[in-house]
């Protein structure tokens, strides 16, 4: 009698297991699938812009989360990521800031026209910039674009 109870309790030990593991595939696919990565459309990648312009930083995200709190650009002199996949910032050149939604799904950012010599539209040189919302279901919460680069000159 033992016998069948240790049979039966591996049976149902396994069925919960693969209970489980089928539970963490669905898991992690609606995760990909919820968290759409927003996409760079202007400037393309490598422009050369002028110096001292404002030029319009397109965005599109299709997200949910990104009507519900925003989408944020990051403008830095390095294409370094942090542990988190976010553009590291750098000191004196660059900017971090949200972006203004504009349509259904676009989001737009123009730089403030500043004439001090480390602004980065006045400062000539290779940029990258990169777009993310905030979304807790993915790890970091921060759903990132790619990275784009973009010269001033």
């Amino acid at each position: 009698m033992e016998a069948g109870i240790s049979t039966r309790v591996r049976a149902l030990a396994l069925a919960l297991l693969a209970t489980l593991i089928a539970g963490g595939a669905l898991l992690a696919s609606a995760q990909a699938a919820s968290a759409a990565s927003p996409q760079l459309l202007a400037p393309g990648n490598g422009k050369t812009l002028a110096r001292g312009s404002q030029p319009l930083f397109k965005a599109r995200d299709t997200d949910p989360n990104s009507r519900r709190y925003s989408v944020y650009i990051t403008i830095s002199r390095s294409k370094k990521l942090d542990r988190r996949g976010d553009l590291k910032q750098t000191r004196g050149s660059g900017t971090f800031s949200s972006m203004r939604r504009k349509g259904k799904y676009g989001f737009v950012y123009k730089p403030e026209n500043y004439s001090f010599p480390t602004w980065f539209m006045q400062a000539p040189g290779t940029y990258y910039w990169q777009v993310f919302h905030i979304d807790c279901r993915v790890r970091g919460c921060h759903v990132h674009s790619k990275v784009r680069s973009f010269k001033v000159a």
